[in-house]
């Protein structure tokens, strides 16, 4: 999935900035959720993949998502990632699917799936007492209500300023 805003993410910037942590925050245009990492993938497997997933996701509801809560990872006592929590029924039935497509391929089904929207990856941590109300704060905090119609093939290139996002492909979902 991708999507380039959600409302009122200035205010948690500018927030967590004045608590004066360090870190990389991920460039709005790169704002993106996951429904599966492949890793690297043999570019001759690639159009087998998308019409695999083209077949699976035929016919498949776009997902109602509420963009609500902020949380981390990987526990509240060493954070590391900062994100927006991700609630939707329906977005978990596309996942199904994905998984489905991409089984023959050698991709065993994920046991766990949490979506998220990454924000931020915290370097340095200061005032954590501060952080963790703020957190506790935002817990119910619904940025958004939106309906995320498209699947994405993403290729990722890691470069020494950040990775470089490009769209191979754009599966669109009723």
């Amino acid at each position: 999935g991708t999507l380039t805003s959600v409302a009122g993410l200035e205010n948690v910037k500018r927030f967590i900035d004045s608590l004066g942590i360090i870190g990389k925050w991920v460039e709005r245009e790169n704002l993106h959720f996951t429904y599966r990492f492949l890793g690297d993938v043999d570019e001759e497997r690639i159009p087998s993949i998308l019409s695999m997933l083209k077949g699976r996701l035929k016919g498949v509801k776009a997902p109602f998502v509420e963009y609500k809560g902020l949380g981390v990872f990987p526990s509240l006592r060493s954070p590391r990632v900062l994100w927006v929590g991700m609630n939707s029924e329906a977005l978990y039935e596309v996942k199904k699917r994905v998984d489905m497509a991409l089984l023959p391929f050698g991709f065993p089904l994920e046991e766990r799936f949490t979506p998220h929207l990454t924000l931020l990856r915290i370097k340095k941590m200061k005032h954590q007492t501060k952080f963790k109300n703020y957190l506790f704060k935002m817990k119910e905090h619904l940025f958004e209500r939106k309906l995320e119609a498209k699947v994405c093939l993403i290729e990722s290139k890691l470069t020494s300023q950040g990775p470089i996002y490009s769209v191979l492909e754009e599966i669109v979902l009723d």
